[in-house]
């Protein structure tokens, strides 16, 4: 297990590419179940006031638009076999970067210090660019796109999931 965790770290580092995961659907669902569960784990945690429902309902748009979208590039490039490495490559990614962010956010909700506030607040957004790379990555070596391209592409779907999330689930 600690074995993937690297390999995961080493894609976020961009010094892997998908094609080096296990193209099997065994090793794409067991990514997918701890991802389901570090999502809904951080989720529990930084969004406390959030109903369960709630929190599976944006998760669940989320990790649609990502499969769907994917899937439908993949198709239309004609490399379909390489789905489950790439979607496991792109649910391990965001799963280190949710990890990474956990503390930022704490920081985020927690602390009253300007200071502190924004340094978390500058480091999100670096985290976003960095996990826009890291999918800009992912695209760009499994349908190959340009790593802008790819980055551009996981932005748009970020920015959906969050519209659709927003409008089904009003705060």
């Amino acid at each position: 297990m600690l074995q993937i965790v690297k390999f995961f770290w080493q894609i976020c580092l961009l010094r892997q590419s998908p094609e080096g995961l296990p193209s099997s659907r065994f090793s794409t669902g067991a990514t997918f179940l701890a991802y389901l569960a570090i999502t809904l784990g951080v989720a529990a945690v930084t969004r406390p006031d959030q109903s369960l429902s709630t929190a599976t309902g944006t998760i669940a748009i989320g990790i649609s638009l990502q499969t769907g979208v994917t899937f439908l590039l993949l198709q239309f490039k004609g490399y379909r076999y390489r789905f489950n490495a790439t979607w496991s490559a792109l649910l391990g990614a965001n799963a280190i970067m949710l990890l990474i962010l956990l503390p930022l956010n704490f920081i985020i909700l927690n602390s009253d210090n300007n200071t502190i506030l924004m340094f978390a607040d500058s480091a999100t957004w670096v985290c976003l660019g960095w996990w826009l790379a890291i999918a800009g990555y992912i695209y760009h070596k499994s349908v190959e796109v340009s790593i802008f391209q790819g980055a551009v592409i996981a932005f748009l779907i970020e920015f959906i999931g969050v519209i659709i999330a927003f409008n089904l689930f009003p705060r």
